[in-house]
């Protein structure tokens, strides 16, 4: 598997706005032509991607779609120093990387059809790394990400990519919170 330097979009091509409404911008809006949504393609991820949904309409925005295909390090390491295997465990990983590939043009495709403008990019690497690299490359205005509301020991042993790419974004970051059980929801 290999990686170009910088993001392509993942099908080769630009999918193509249909016609929508066009919208009257007040001089004094913020506007956000350019919105980078990364997904990992839980239920939650379509909530996220409403919510970017409603936002590129009213700007006429292009959403940048991004998964990021992370392989685990148990995975990786253990067969970087042994050739037995590794073509089982590469097999494996491409399959899981068609499959990403697969659900990231669907995602697309429903955002197309609603007359977005969308771009799918797949990354391979650290969600935080690679969310925050796309949003400097594209000098996205707007970032719009999930958060799985786990608890904070969850959080202190796991890291939340929601927290990181606030913290490191140099845009505004627009967080969209799961809700955890027994909560409130909307």
């Amino acid at each position: 598997m290999t990686q170009d330097d910088l993001p392509k979009p993942s099908s080769g091509e630009t999918v193509a706005r249909e016609e929508g409404p066009s919208i009257v911008q007040d001089e004094n809006d913020f506007a956000y032509s350019r919105i980078l949504v990364p997904i990992d393609f839980s239920e939650h991820s379509k909530k996220t991607v409403s919510y970017a949904t409603r936002i590129a309409t009213r700007y006429n925005s292009t959403i940048y779609l991004l998964h990021v295909f992370q392989i685990p390090d148990y995975v990786v390491t253990p067969y970087a120093h042994r050739k037995q295997a590794s073509a089982e465990v590469q097999s494996h990983v491409d399959e899981a990387e068609q499959d990403a590939r697969e659900n990231l043009e669907a995602f697309a495709q429903e955002l197309s059809k609603s007359g977005i403008t969308v771009q799918p990019y797949l990354r391979v690497g650290y969600p935080f790394d690679e969310i925050v690299l796309m949003a400097k490359h594209f000098d996205v205005d707007l970032i719009i990400i999930g958060s799985h509301g786990r608890g904070a020991i969850s959080r202190l042993l796991v890291g939340s990519t929601a927290e990181r790419v606030v913290e490191h974004a140099l845009c505004p970051v627009l967080v969209v919170k799961e809700p955890r059980p027994g909560g409130r929801s909307e």
